[in-house]
């Protein structure tokens, strides 16, 4: 483990090119604070263009993943705001930011999601590459139910689950089940208690790593361009994208471990 962040609301635990995170306010359920937004941001930059970390793992303190945002903080930062500033649109923004940073994290992001799993908890469940869940956790837009929308994370949700489904959980607070999360395709993966659940985790996470990073970092681009580039564009894109890859380091390790039937090696740096 080499130059991990120090940080005051995350646990980092980095192993050969894995870097497990943990959200940790658990006396809060991990309800995102103005410091564990700034935190997680500050994660994400590191993350950027970081070739020595190919997966990320997120998580909760004391089994909850994220009861959403810190309720409490934005009421006591709204009463006293000053004329012409208002705290809660900008922290807004922010978090808008942030799920779009980890939206196009080159990395494979992997969210566990046991306990509650909140509006902006919800929304990272909804936009990870993979989720695993835990069968009893409870997911849901409360957002409508306090007066307001859940503005940031109605993108992601849509995406993950069609509008039909969207507006009917934000439009009557719906919560969910864990197994019904895993119906619904928000979770690829459902655990019946913690003890599957880590072992789900470790199992994906192995399954992840007999690819390559830099073809998954590309396929997900591509994917993730589905239904927002013009079809004659996707395919020269797309085109373009095999091509150096067919042709980069990791191209030739994978033909090469074919051929010779063995295990390729992707990473040479790990954290």
């Amino acid at each position: 483990m080499n130059n991990l962040p120090d940080f005051e609301t995350l646990l980092l635990k980095g192993i050969d090119g894995r870097l497990y995170v943990t959200l940790n306010r658990p006396a809060q359920r991990n309800a995102m604070n103005n410091q564990m937004n700034k935190e997680l941001h500050e994660l994400v930059d590191y993350l950027t263009d970081n070739d020595a970390v190919r997966v990320l793992i997120l998580r909760g303190a004391g089994g909850h993943f994220c009861a959403g945002g810190d309720i409490k903080e934005r009421k006591s930062q709204t009463e006293s705001s000053i004329e012409g500033y208002d705290p809660a649109r900008e922290r807004n923004i922010r978090s808008g930011q942030l799920l779009h940073k980890f939206w196009n994290l080159s990395q494979t992001f992997i969210a566990v999601v046991e306990g509650a799993a909140m509006g902006g908890g919800f929304g990272f469940a909804c936009l990870a590459d993979l989720t695993i869940i835990q069968k009893d956790a409870r997911l849901g837009m409360p957002e409508t139910t306090l007066g307001i929308a859940p503005a940031q994370i109605a993108p992601y949700v849509v995406n993950r689950i069609g509008l039909t489904r969207a507006k009917q959980m934000a439009l009557t607070g719906a919560r969910i089940n864990g197994e019904a999360a895993f119906h619904l395709g928000i979770a690829q993966y459902l655990a019946d208690d913690e003890e599957s659940l880590n072992a789900i985790v470790e199992s994906v996470v192995d399954q992840v790593e007999r690819c390559a990073p830099k073809a998954c970092a590309a396929t997900k681009k591509i994917m993730q361009q589905v239904g927002r580039s013009d079809g004659e564009k996707m395919i020269v894109d797309a085109a373009d994208i095999f091509s150096s890859l067919n042709k980069n380091d990791e191209g030739k390790e994978g033909h090469a471990a074919f051929v010779e039937k063995r295990k390729p090696v992707w990473l040479k740096e790990q954290v």
